[in-house]
């Protein structure tokens, strides 16, 4: 069965001014309708809640608050907010009717996009919804079906406010019904913000690229695992050949971690206009034999088309005529035999009267007009005197029954009926002239006046066709900020307009799209004033200078002096530019980017440090080569006694292992042999002060006690009055 049989709605008007001419859509939240509004004759579109929300005071106070937010929105990209009501029985919502298709029918219906028109429908969605996030607002239910496409050129967003408004309601499916697009922080439970819309506006580049969804389940549960757990897949692994830029946008725009997303979508949209500059035009138009140009995104044929703006003013015009006839009818209300009544009073004091069909304009005798009198009026006229044929109408209208019914006695009714038929008939006749006041026209003072008619008539027809639908209409400059330079030559045309193209450069706008008008939007015009259009030509582009080499301080002035003032460095190890130099810069130098784009920096930290190698008991040759290997330098240190190691070696080195700065040296002390020290005698000392003093001195001591040791006094020791090397054992003999 069709909507129209069962639609509760379809046909009415609401509030006395917008009638439902036709659903467009039905959903489990509300009913959409091109609708006409009969205040302003225009076509509007009218969203009305289901009965089961409507009747929830919760959702009538949000939907209200919402209603009133969206309205506020004031912005080429956002679908304007006209009206709307919330009453006991009734909740609607009236917005700006977008002719066109949305964006998940065109999606559908072409597969997927080009890169420069997945772009360029991103400017401005990006634009849009920036407007809203600068106000705090959140869509919160981003999806292609929420997009607009208009035949204009122009995207618009819908139905800001009401995914908040259903969320009230627990038994709810909107949340069901976007799970495609839903960020994780809302499936976890988490309130939403402006990073949730940037995840959804991800999913949506995905779907514009590969034609799409990135996850296929429709199990709620399945879809929300993913998008809690599972990576986003890149656009390139469905469509090879996509440039990596694209790739890294639906990854930056997914992440998981709403802290690694773009803030707000003013700042998504920077990044998609540096995507859009620095792309080539094989790498934006790459599929474009296929799938067109960005132009061929505008949808072309429509289904309910509007009536026309004249259309619309010649049906406002017949309601007119007939109210006032309706207005008529009721207040002159018809006599029983079917004539109007009017009373004495108002016939004599009304000039203007009305005249039956019957009463035709008759074409008189002039030889038996000039014998008629004008009476004076209210004098009642004597039966058959002065009257001659013309003016003799009781008695030559009279139907052939009339003999019989002037035999019959006339009743009060019919009396007075009579006399006013004749006092109409005096005050049509006394009108008409009995003498000739001047002499008749001769013929050529006719055509003479005739000419001068036909010469008045052609100027009022002439200036009522200039001022009317020619040069001199006035006209009113719509919004054409941001729409392509084609499509506003088109607009204007299409109104008669002439326009002049000047071109800027612009950071914001895209190439080819209007960045303003002269006059501006909203001002009033006569069509042969024209507009002047200034058109993008996108950022202007300046060289970058050559700063490698250079001291980190003198590059930035050198780049400042450019007109690159956002700088980002990075620091590297490097063994042929000296430290704090800049080894390299992104773009690099020649290369022509927008003053905005940030300019990468790498700056030397000098040599990476080298590892320390050990140099022990290598002779002073080995050692400084293979430290000259290494990139360090030996440096001599002072002479050492060693006994392990034989002289003339290296015996020890600082710093002995761990890294050091390449270049810097390393110092080494060779061994200048074991030291040989001279054994003084203990004989006769204690023990213990025998020991105390050999170690002091440098040697080990080995204590002997003889029968049992009863004395700790020294009677031997070996060896005795000689030299011995440093550290060598000395035994000592008590007893």
């Amino acid at each position: 069965m069709s909507s129209a049989l069962t639609d509760p709605h379809l046909g009415k008007t609401l509030d006395g001014r917008y009638r439902l001419d036709h659903l467009l859509a039905l959903g489990g939240m509300s009913r959409i309708y091109r609708s006409m509004d009969k205040r302003l004759h225009r076509a509007v579109v009218v969203k009305i809640l289901n009965d089961n929300f409507a009747s929830e005071p919760t959702v009538r106070e949000r939907f209200q608050s919402e209603a009133v937010i969206a309205a506020n929105i004031t912005h080429p990209n956002v679908v304007s907010i006209r009206d709307h009501n919330v009453s006991d029985n009734l909740v609607y919502l009236v917005m700006e009717y977008v002719r066109g298709r949305n964006l998940d029918q065109v999606i559908a219906e072409r597969g997927h996009f080009t890169p420069r028109q997945m772009l360029s429908v991103l400017d401005q969605i990006c634009n849009g919804l920036s407007a809203a996030h600068s106000e705090g607002i959140i869509h919160r239910d981003m999806k292609p079906a929420n997009v607009l496409l208009a035949d204009t050129g122009e995207i618009k967003l819908t139905d800001f406010g009401l995914a908040r408004a259903a969320s009230a309601h627990t038994q709810s499916a909107t949340l069901l019904a976007t799970l495609s697009h839903v960020s994780p922080e809302l499936v976890s439970g988490a309130a939403a913000d402006s990073r949730s819309d940037i995840y959804a506006l991800g999913i949506m580049i995905y779907q514009m690229l590969t034609g799409k969804l990135p996850y296929s389940e429709t199990n709620p549960a399945a879809m929300m695992k993913h998008h809690l757990d599972s990576p986003m897949p890149l656009p390139s692994h469905t469509v090879p050949g996509l440039a990596e830029d694209l790739d890294e946008l639906v990854r930056w725009c997914t992440e998981k971690d709403p802290e690694k997303r773009p803030q707000d979508a003013s700042l998504l949209l920077e990044e998609v206009r540096q995507i859009h500059s620095t792309l080539s035009d094989e790498q934006l138009d790459f599929g474009v034999e296929t799938l067109g140009t960005v132009a061929d995104l505008i949808p072309k044929t429509f289904t309910h088309m509007p009536t026309t703006l004249q259309q619309r003013l010649d049906d406002m015009q017949r309601d007119r005529e007939i109210e006032r006839e309706q207005q008529w009818l009721a207040l002159n209300s018809t006599s029983g035999d079917g004539e109007y009544e009017v009373d004495d009073d108002q016939a004599n004091e009304s000039p203007t009267t009305i005249i039956a069909a019957g009463a035709a304009t008759e074409v008189l005798d002039l030889r038996d007009a000039q014998a008629t009198r004008a009476l004076p009026q209210g004098e009642s006229i004597p039966d058959g005197a002065g009257l001659n044929a013309t003016t003799a109408y009781a008695r030559d209208e009279l139907p052939d029954s009339a003999p019989e019914a002037a035999d019959a006695a006339p009743s009060a009714r019919d009396a007075k009926r009579a006399q006013k038929q004749a006092n109409k008939r005096w005050r049509k006749e006394a009108q008409i002239p009995t003498h000739r006041l001047r002499k008749p026209r001769t013929g050529t003072q006719k055509i003479v006046i005739t000419l001068m008619w036909m010469l008045i008539v052609a100027l009022v027809a002439g200036a009522g066709w200039f001022f009317g639908r020619g040069p001199g209409t006035i006209v009113r400059i719509p919004s054409l900020n941001g729409m392509l330079q084609e499509r506003a030559i088109a607009q204007m045309d299409s109104q008669g307009v002439p326009v002049k193209v000047s071109t800027a450069y612009d950071d914001e706008i895209a190439i080819g799209r209007v960045v303003d008008s002269h006059p501006g939007t909203g001002k009033n015009i006569m069509k042969f004033q024209g507009i002047e259009l200034t058109v993008s030509q996108g950022p202007e582009l300046f060289d970058v200078p050559d700063v490698a080499g250079l001291a980190l301080e003198s590059a930035k002035k050198s780049l400042a002096k450019a007109g690159f003032k956002n700088l980002s460095t990075t620091e590297e190890y490097s063994s042929s530019v000296d430290s704090g130099a800049v080894i390299s810069e992104s773009p690099g130098a020649g290369q022509r980017v927008p003053k905005k784009n940030t300019i990468k920096l790498t700056v030397s930290k000098g040599p990476a440090p080298v590892q320390v190698p050990s140099v022990i008991g290598l002779s002073q040759e080995q050692a400084t080569e293979k430290l000259r290997a290494a990139g360090l330098s030996l440096k001599a240190g002072a002479e050492v006694h060693s006994s392990q190691v034989e002289k003339g070696l290296a015996a020890s080195q600082d710093p002995a292992t761990g890294t050091a700065e390449f270049g810097s040296s390393i110092t080494v002390n060779f061994s200048s042999g074991p030291e040989y020290i001279q054994i003084p005698s203990f004989v006769g000392l204690d023990v213990n002060d025998a020991k105390a003093r050999l170690e002091e001195s440098g040697f080990q001591v080995k204590t002997h006690s003889v029968f049992g040791g009863r004395n700790q006094i020294v009677r031997m020791q070996t060896p005795l009055n000689q030299e011995a090397v440093r550290g060598s054992e000395i035994s000592i003999y008590a007893f």
